[in-house]
This record gives C-alpha cells, structure tokens and sequence, in this order.
C-alpha cells in the first residue's frame, strides 16, 4: 500500500514547472525534452500520447495553431513528486471572440531522477473550434 500525499497550496508552482511553462510560452518545445522521463505519459484532452515526441509533439502542434492563448492559473498544490493546478484557458479568435475553458493540470515526477514521468492536462479541447484541432492523430506524432 501506498504512502498517502500531503498537498500544499502555493502561490506559485515548483521552478523546474515555471522553468517548464516558460518554454512552452515561447514554443521552445524541444528544449523541454531533458525534464522527461524516458517513459513519460500525457494525458492531454481526450488523447493518451506516450513519450516526450508524440507527447509534446502532439501538444506543439495543437499550441502553434491557436493565434492567441493564455493560462490563467487558480489554484496550485504542491506535494512530494506531485504538483495540481486548475484554471482557465483563454483562446482570443482572429474574430476578436475570446474562448474560454476549464482546465486541470496534474503533474507527477520520478522521485529518483526529477523527471516528470506522467502529466495529465484536462480540458474540453470541444471548446476550441474544430479547425484547430480535428486533423491531430496522436501516431503523426510517435
């Protein structure tokens, strides 16, 4: 049986996670590759994407061709090899329309090595119109 996790509400989420969605702000999305378990798992959407190039690879794609979007965080938690967060994604259309949607964030990192071993980033991709995202097959991306 497994130990149970304390969380911690954070004002902030842990530096390699700030370090982590700073690269992805930018689109630097091959400079993440070292923060990855060899055997790292994302559960992105309604998508299940296995290791760092169909993972991020498959979330790069979605990422470049929204025009506009930010995260805008609630609530954080921190605990042990463990890190949750919720929010709102908010999508700004060429319409000038902003689109906004709930996510989920849960993180979890290998104790041995610090490498996040499985993400799980919940939302309705339903949310963002279809054009943005239909064509996306998780094995483009394996």
């Amino acid at each position: 049986m497994s130990n149970p996790i304390t969380l911690t509400k954070s004002d902030a989420l842990p530096d390699f996670l700030q370090h982590a969605f700073k690269l992805i702000d930018a689109k630097e999305f091959e400079k993440l590759e070292s923060l990855f378990a060899d055997d790292f798992t994302m559960l992105f959407a309604h998508y299940t994407l296995h290791g760092f190039k169909q993972g991020i690879g498959f979330v790069a794609a979605f990422d470049r061709r929204l025009p506009k979007y930010q995260h805008v965080m609630g609530e954080i938690f921190v605990g042990e090899n463990l890190t949750t967060f919720d929010g709102v994604l908010k999508v700004w259309m060429p319409d000038g329309s902003v689109i906004e949607t709930p996510f989920w964030d849960k993180i979890e990192v290998d104790p041995a090595t610090g490498k996040i071993t499985t993400m799980y980033a919940l939302f309705s991709i339903a949310a963002i119109p279809e054009d943005y995202w239909k064509d996306l097959k998780p094995e483009d991306f394996a």
